[in-house]
């Protein structure tokens, strides 16, 4: 690929055509009243890419992939993500934006570790082995008042931990967008009516991040989306 330049330069370019693309989902559908009005949550992406776009979305995971496998030894924990999100099911299908969200986070969070010198090293190893560790990266972001990539990765753990404490309290989280998510979460007693609101605001720096809207909150929200999170992995993961 080149110099370290070059490399550098394909991160920036990925990482912006990423977040141009994402910003190009369409709202996630709620409902369909009996005289056909559509409801639409503008917090939440469509579950599936547009059928004719899939091509483009598919060429852009393919290049972020190819770019982290070529910067990371197989060995490296950030290389074994990439290939758990090509594994997913749906990607048989189509493309989800999930997939697309998570996968822009793994790149912004490559693109760092690259600009350290971390990647390329056989014993480099991400600190944890789950992907809620991208909520240390965030952190650390965060201190150094990059609100930019703090938001973008701490976005992607947002979702990932709300589906997985509805379904550890055994609700169906496939197909379903974060805000509806949150309602049901209401409604089974899993979060108060007052902590619900709080982490849809959370979803709104969420929706702002994804849409690379960045004078539409500061990073002090970025912070308290932080702190949130951690309070709902602590408390019921």
């Amino acid at each position: 690929m080149g110099t370290k330049e070059d490399i550098n330069n394909r991160f920036e370019a990925l990482i912006n055509q990423g977040q141009s693309l994402i910003g190009t989902i369409g709202p996630a559908l709620v409902k369909i009243s009996r005289d056909g009005n559509k409801t639409y949550d503008q917090n939440s992406y469509e579950y599936w890419v547009p059928q004719k776009r899939i091509p483009e979305f598919r060429s852009w995971l393919t290049s972020a992939v190819n770019l982290i496998h070529y910067v990371a030894p197989p060995e490296a924990h950030i290389a074994k993500e990439c290939d758990r999100f090509l594994a997913d099911d749906d990607l048989k299908r189509g493309v989800t934006s999930s997939v697309l969200v998570q996968m822009l986070g793994l790149l912004t969070r490559a693109k760092d570790e690259w600009e350290q010198g971390l990647l390329g090293k056989i014993e480099y190893i991400v600190a944890g082995a789950t992907f809620d560790d991208f909520l240390d990266h965030a952190a650390e972001y965060h201190k150094g008042n990059r609100k930019i990539e703090s938001s973008v990765l701490a976005s992607a753990v947002l979702e990932d931990t709300a589906k997985k404490i509805a379904q550890k309290n055994g609700l169906i989280t496939e197909n379903k967008t974060l805000d509806p998510l949150i309602d049901e979460s209401v409604k089974a007693n899993i979060f108060t009516p007052v902590k619900a609101k709080r982490v849809k605001s959370f979803a709104g720096i969420r929706n702002h991040a994804l849409h690379a809207e960045w004078d539409k909150f500061d990073n002090s929200d970025v912070g308290a989306m932080i702190e949130g999170i951690r309070e709902l992995i602590e408390e019921l993961l």
